[in-house]
């Protein structure tokens, strides 16, 4: 294992087999209330007024109040009551919005996989379905004459990628977009003519952020011309709403609140719709904030969700807003309870010490099946939380485990308590005994070889106790230990241990606690996954050689001579040990083990797929053992058979092994699918006491592993207090999520968030890589560009600009037309067109046939384009003489990307202009400046011509004059960079501020799956400033308006240009003169003047992710 801050960091323990579900962390208090009092209200009882009803609307009289609970849509009279259905499905239905009239209701659901707008009778009755994008549609409005819907959808394939905004017909289903930039919840005035909207990238859940990454709110003609901010707060303002007259603006803002709590505001406007005096408060919360506001079309009322209730105000006078008692009498619409057969999904194993069992982690639950057959599973456990890092004791009667069942992770054995089947394996009932109970996280436990003591790790501590919990004691107490695995003989345990500096270092310490612990490896990059063989004395871990993590090999002991006894493999020959370090391949690896008897090491490589590969100790022999990607991890050696058999989880869960004599080497052809433990393990899952644990590990996760002991000021057992008693109130996985984000919004931090097992869209929607004029009104697409590359970019094509495209597959692309629709599952096949250069001239028409491509890869082509027409318009304005590097991503393809592009295309140039803007950041901010932090000490010369600075291409240093652009989407390590870059004084920052979203953030995974964040590393300047919530300030501050964008001008990029050619008139000046250095003859860049480049709308989304994970030390990034 080692240390990524975009991995599992918190709580690591022995991941010398693979990643492992990482426990929940400790607490110091209990954490969960007994679930009977947790789950007695009832969220159908029709009893008490219902909790967390989410997204409402208000009808245009005022009088009707639409919104979402349980997943489906309902309405209840303003003044609160029981409330009736208006749909009734098993997806989730969201943003209900009343059309015009009041007799339609407008929302998203994602009754196909991803959210889509949906129109239904606000009565009820079959809703009818408007879009068809994979791309998730959220309904934000109604057109003011109720023909079209509004919606907000980031299906962009732009380069930044951005959401936008759009209008869909409620009769024919035509999408049209709104020449808004980076716009979302678009609100049209009465007239349609003036729309508003909210621009930035703010997140809705963070209370109290102050920074560039805010939201605000701007209006503008409905194309788009004539945009004006009406917000300048650097806090979050949100859900623009305009009254009846257009002559107020509502909306909702933190600006003035003492606890950082959002209210609802009037702005009078005046009438070129600017503000035209102060605000007026029309809610004081400052214990929740107002979220959701939607007025009625009356404009006298307004409703909102403010904590986990809905509350309506009054806005044309001084009235306190109420907040609504709504009832609700309905059936579950599916089962709360599940029982389900499960054939896959275990996240560990442990084999039993005859290796004819095995104890599996499913769902946070422990079974036990027979290996290598499989069949139908034992349960061990059966309760509401999560159980962890089972572990077999040597005579295999007890297995030892972590638990979270107690409020906080302990240690815990279970073993056989059936009279009649005494055997562990045999038996049907069985009995738990708590081993620890500190109130502090106690994981990773495993028995000694002759089971007479118990490693575990406590706080980043190996500690040592008897098997029945008592004695314990600290082995270890330097922190952190990751992993650790034990001698043969148990005299001694080799661990990694992580600095403050996050490089990890194996060692050895002796158990009895005598002698100074020796350090292995003596490599100061991070070194993990330790492993000692059984016999001959050998350890093998995985360790990071500059930038690669690979396989290597310790012996013990020296050599033999010939003729001589081998001696025990605890015998350790401690001088020079270090040196007796080897890599056997050069293969990257992940994870590994070694055999034992110390010959091979099992371990997976990322290298051509995601597989399985064995290498000899010496390295005499390298096979691939698996393909097609199994993913492997918690990789284990069978210890009895006399061939070698490895076992390991897939990326599905399934507990699979191979035989080492059935490999292919690396030249050969593919291996056989290894073979499966077809294990069946049966379960009720018990939706309740799922989301319960899933909101209590959340919880735990922070409160003791947040970088900020403090958590940001944040009360945070009183969060828990606050949130608790609605996880009872969430039918749906979706609400969940939203509850727990709203929970972390109360620590005002980045890099948080909670995601995954959500449904994926039926339906792919496919991209013909052609570029169209979003204003042409048909009939038909016109085509503005044919991208680069892309599927339309092939000799005989003959695309042109100004082409429109009539027809997709036969269907003639009318006005009533969806063209999504059209496009959906049409990845990779063959799409008929129908194109004219002239539609009225029968002569210009003609079919051709594209082979669409993944949004995926058009994505990737547009950022290429965009990077290529900033290079051109810096070249344009600087005659060649400036170069232009774009920075993606803080990882090692961003850093591939930076290296190629300064030693290929621009080393020879007079300055650079690098740009880290819509960077979310990594861990590569050192690298980069080691190419750029350089000074020219040496020249080489060569008898016949040319001249360098060092002998490697690779190693020379930039020395010439450069600036760097940031913008409120550099986010985390592309905020260190900048900040790094202008301390070291290599030249100014240009653009605007950053967000200040800097923390190390690793991930943990929850009971069902689900991934959470964890930021657990706090970043500091050298001068002791937190860098987190303080962005970096740029030295010459520009940003880019929505009239630049609208004509394709990049002030920033300009500005930048500017900057650095006056940089390089004083680096000339100073150069001249200096021995071996004379100045240039070339005239030196000028100043540019305003051109015309890329388009610059602003978005957090970093390009298309690589294919391959980042294999930087502490990768760093914002997601």
């Amino acid at each position: 294992m080692r240390t990524h801050f975009c991995a599992p960091i918190f709580g690591e323990g022995n991941r010398t087999r693979g990643p492992r579900t990482v426990p929940a962390p400790r607490t110091l208090v209990r954490f969960l209330l007994p679930l009977a009092l947790l789950l007695s209200a009832s969220v159908a009882s029709g009893q008490e007024p219902i909790r967390f009803a989410r997204t409402p609307d208000i009808s245009p009289d005022g009088k009707t109040i639409a919104f979402s609970y349980l997943g489906d849509i309902w309405t209840v009279e303003a003044i609160g009551g029981v409330a009736r259905p208006v749909t009734m499905h098993e997806a989730h239905d969201v943003n209900p919005m009343f059309s015009p009239d009041g007799k339609w209701i407008a929302f998203s659901s994602n009754r196909f996989g991803q959210y889509d707008v949906f129109v239904v009778s606000a009565v009820g009755g079959k809703p009818k379905r408007l879009t068809f994008d994979h791309a998730p549609d959220m309904v934000t409005g109604w057109a003011p004459d109720g023909k079209s819907v509004v919606f907000t959808s980031p299906r962009s394939t732009a380069y930044p990628s951005n959401s936008e905004c759009f209008t869909v017909s409620v009769e024919s289903g035509a999408e049209r977009k709104l020449n808004l930039f980076e716009a979302k919840e678009a609100h049209f005035s009465p007239s349609g003519n003036v729309v508003a909207f909210v621009r930035g990238p703010g997140t809705w859940y963070r209370r109290g952020y102050r920074g560039s990454s805010n939201d605000d709110i701007w209006v503008s003609e409905v194309d788009g011309k004539s945009p004006r901010r009406v917000t300048t707060f650097d806090g979050q303002d949100s859900y623009p709403m305009f009254s009846p007259d257009a002559r107020k603006l509502y909306y909702v803002t933190e600006n003035g609140s003492r606890s950082g709590c959002a209210n609802l505001v009037c702005q009078p406007l005046s009438s070129d719709f600017t503000p035209a005096g102060p605000t007026r408060r029309l809610t004081t919360h400052e214990d929740d904030t107002v979220r959701h506001a939607r007025v009625s079309g009356n404009g006298e009322w307004i409703v909102y969700e403010c904590g986990a209730d809905l509350w309506v105000a009054y806005t044309q006078g001084d009235r306190s807003p109420r907040k609504l008692a709504i009832e609700v009498n309905a059936d579950d619409k599916s089962n709360t309870e599940r029982t389900v057969t499960l054939t896959r999904d275990a996240t560990e194993y442990a084999l039993s010490p005859d290796e004819n069992h095995a104890v599996l982690v499913i769902h946070g639950q422990l079974f036990l099946t027979k290996i290598p057959g499989g069949g139908k599973c034992t349960r061990l456990t059966e309760h509401a939380f999560a159980d962890s890092n089972p572990t077999w004791s040597p005579d295999g009667k007890k297995i030892l485990f972590a638990s979270d069942r107690g409020g906080t992770t302990d240690l815990y054995v279970l073993e056989a308590d059936d009279a009649e089947h005494p055997e562990l394996t045999r038996a049907h009932k069985f009995k738990t005994t708590r081993l620890t109970n500190t109130g502090s996280e106690e994981i990773s436990a495993t028995f000694s070889p002759k089971g007479d003591q118990i490693a575990f790790i406590r706080e980043g501590k190996l500690w040592l106790m008897k098997p029945d919990g008592s004695n314990q004691r600290v082995l270890v107490s330097a922190q952190k230990v990751l992993d650790y695995d034990w001698g043969p003989d148990g005299k001694h345990v080799a661990y990694c241990r992580m600095d403050g500096s996050f490089s990890a270092e194996i060692y050895i310490s002796a158990t009895d606690g005598t002698g100074a612990p020796v350090n292995v490896s003596r490599h100061a990059t991070f070194n993990s996954d330790v492993s000692w063989s059984q016999t001959n004395g050998k350890l093998a871990f995985v360790g990071q050689r500059r930038n690669a993590y690979g396989v290597h090999v310790v012996s013990l002991q020296k050599p033999l001579a010939d003729g001589s006894t081998r001696p025990p493999a605890d015998q350790i020959d401690w001088e020079d040990l270090h040196l007796r370090v080897e890599r056997p391949t050069n293969m990257s690896a992940e994870y590994g083990t070694v055999s034992p008897d110390g010959t091979q090491v099992a371990f997976r490589s990322l290298s051509n797929g995601d597989d399985l590969w064995i290498v000899s100790s010496n390295g005499a022999l390298l096979t691939r053992m698996t393909s097609g990607g199994q993913v492997p991890s918690w990789i284990k050696w069978s210890k009895k058979t006399s061939f070698g058999t490895v076992y390991f989880l897939n990326g599905s869960g399934e507990l699979r092994f191979v035989r080492t004599g059935f490999g292919f080497n690396s030249t050969s052809g593919g291996p056989p699918e290894p073979s499966k433990v077809a294990f069946s393990a049966k379960m009720t899952i018990k939706r309740d006491e799922e989301f319960a644990e899933m909101f209590a590990q959340c919880w735990r996760a922070l409160s003791d592993n947040f970088y900020d002991s403090k958590h940001h000021g944040a009360d945070w057992s009183a969060v828990r207090s606050k949130f608790l008693p609605l996880v009872a109130h969430t039918a749906t996985r979706e609400d969940l999520y939203a509850l727990v984000s709203l929970m972390l919004g109360e620590l005002n931090a980045s890099h948080l968030g909670i995601s995954g097992k959500m449904p994926t869209p039926d339906e792919w929607t496919a991209d013909l890589g052609l570029i169209f004029d979003d204003t042409y009104r048909g009939p038909g697409l016109k085509i503005t560009e044919v991208l680069k590359r892309g599927p339309a970019d092939k000799r005989g094509m003959n695309i042109k600009p100004g082409d429109i495209v009539l027809s997709i597959d036969r269907t003639e692309l009318t006005n009533n037309v969806n063209v999504s629709k059209l496009l959906n599952n049409k990845i990779g096949e063959g799409v008929q067109l129908e194109i004219a250069s002239d539609p009225r001239d029968a002569k210009t028409k003609r079919r051709i046939e594209i082979v669409a491509a993944s949004r995926t890869r058009i994505s990737q082509l547009m950022y290429e384009r965009w990077v290529q027409q900033n290079a051109d318009a810096v070249a344009k304005v600087s005659d060649g003489k400036v170069g232009y590097i774009h920075i993606p991503s803080m990882d090692e393809p961003g850093l591939d990307t930076f290296v190629r592009a300064l030693y290929s295309d621009h080393f020879d140039k007079e300055a650079l202009v690098i740009d880290v803007r819509f960077n979310g950041g990594g861990f590569t901010h050192d690298q980069v400046l080691n190419y750029l932090a350089g000074k020219e000490h040496t020249f080489f010369k060569q008898r016949d011509g040319g001249e360098g600075l060092v002998l490697r291409s690779a190693d020379r240093k930039w020395t010439k004059p450069m600036v760097v652009m940031a913008n409120n989407r550099s986010y985390s390590d592309a905020e260190i960079f900048p900040h790094a870059f202008r301390a070291l004084g290599l030249g100014k920052v240009v653009g605007q501020a950053t967000g200040g979203f800097v923390i190390g953030t690793g991930s943990t995974r929850l009971i069902d799956g689900s991934s959470f964040r964890l930021p657990r590393i706090g970043v500091y300047t050298n001068k002791g400033i937190n860098m987190e919530k303080q962005g970096v300030q740029p030295d010459v501050p520009v940003e880019v308006t929505p009239d630049d964008w609208a004509k394709g001008i990049d002030g920033q990029l300009l500005k930048a240009v500017d900057v650095v050619a006056r940089d390089v008139r004083e680096w000339k000046r100073t150069k001249t003169g200096l021995a071996g250095t004379p100045a240039p003859s070339a005239p030196p860049a000028t100043a540019p003047a305003q051109v015309p480049v890329a388009p610059m709308p602003h978005d957090s989304t970093p390009p298309p992710a690589p294919s391959n994970r980042p294999t930087t030390l502490i990768p760093m990034a914002e997601e």
